[in-house]
């Protein structure tokens, strides 16, 4: 019979390899139980690892989605109140010429027009993060640059000079009957309004709204523009109001421009409410796309725990035994180192 000799250093070193895996598998135990999942998700899953990888990608997703929505709100809403801003003055100025006579229309509303057409050049340049929310596509530069006076004075100038071949200041207002003025606010006057003089001679904003992309499946318009129709048409009843000398034209021809004015003003306001109404629709959007993205992050979420979530009771059942283990491990080699051969001597 043959016997194997075992020393006392083999007994010390036996209970470390034992000690050092429980004490592995006890800090990973520990890691579960705080952060829920399993410590090592890709040995755990295997295969399926890269499913739980695509659930947190799209998470990701959604949560990138929300976040670009917060300032896409912000912008509808900075649009929406510089609109209600103009139409308000716009609405404010109409009541002001329908409640006096026509005849005392010309001298009451030069001074008004003046100052509200100011103020509506101003509310154009509106910013937001940086962001010009009247720009269209182009958000990187104010909309309307330069005053707004110089730019009325230069369309009337530049619509006599079309009809009559000299500037204002060389015209005899008096002489021009009221179909002449008529025919002039149709052709040359609106002409100098027109989209592509608009862009030439007062705003540098892009025609096309700047589209957001709030969902995973779907995009809203989420700025406006100054180069709207209705935007153009208030500008057209400021600048003949305050740009032209109403006052030196004759009772018929004030008729025609006034009245003239008072029909611009209405359209421009009917116009206004409906490009608010555009921005409301996109961010009633907005919201409801937000509550879209929360219901899916939780649902994805939910779907990532059932597989990467670990059983914490049981979890917390292993780590006591684990613990346990390790203790008697380390008693056990207390005792060990005890032993010595002289004690028996």
């Amino acid at each position: 019979m043959r016997t194997n000799a075992i020393s006392t250093l083999s007994l010390w070193n036996a209970p470390r390899t034992g000690v050092a895996r429980m004490q592995a598998e006890l800090a990973r135990a520990n890691e579960e139980v705080v952060t829920g999942r399993y410590a090592d998700v890709g040995l755990q899953l295997g295969s399926r690892t890269g499913q739980t990888i695509g659930l947190r990608q799209k998470i990701a997703e959604l949560a990138a989605l929300r976040d670009g929505n917060g300032p896409t709100a912000m912008r509808l809403a900075t649009a929406q109140a510089a609109l209600k801003q103009i139409q308000s003055a716009a609405d404010d100025t109409l009541k002001v010429l329908n409640g006096v006579p026509s005849n005392q229309r010309a001298a009451l509303v030069k001074q008004a027009a003046s100052t509200q057409l100011a103020a509506m050049t101003a509310a154009l340049n509106t910013s937001v993060g940086g962001q010009f929310v009247f720009g269209g596509t182009n958000t990187g530069q104010p909309p309307v640059s330069g005053t707004a006076a110089t730019a009325a004075s230069a369309s009337v100038d530049a619509a006599l000079m079309a009809r009559y071949g000299v500037p204002q200041a060389n015209l005899v207002l008096g002489s021009i009957t009221g179909g002449e003025m008529s025919a002039f606010l149709d052709n040359e006057f609106a002409t100098q309004f027109d989209a592509a003089h608009w862009s030439a001679g007062w705003s540098s904003a892009g025609s096309q709204p700047l589209t957001s992309r709030i969902s995973l499946t779907e995009t809203v318009p989420s700025s406006a523009s100054a180069n709207a129709e209705p935007l153009r048409k208030l500008a057209m009843a400021y600048t003949l109001a305050s740009a032209l000398d109403l006052t030196k034209l004759s009772p018929d021809a004030q008729s025609v421009a006034t009245d003239r004015i008072v029909g611009l003003l209405g359209e421009a306001s009917g116009g206004l409410i409906g490009m608010q109404a555009d921005l409301g629709r996109s961010e009633a959007a907005i919201t409801d796309a937000n509550t879209r993205l929360d219901s899916q992050k939780a649902l994805i979420t939910t779907r990532i725990g059932d597989m990467e979530g670990v059983d914490t009771a049981e979890t917390k059942t292993r780590i006591d035994h684990l613990t346990t283990q390790i203790q008697i491990s380390y008693a056990l080699t207390s005792q060990l180192r005890q032993l010595s051969l002289v004690s028996y001597l």
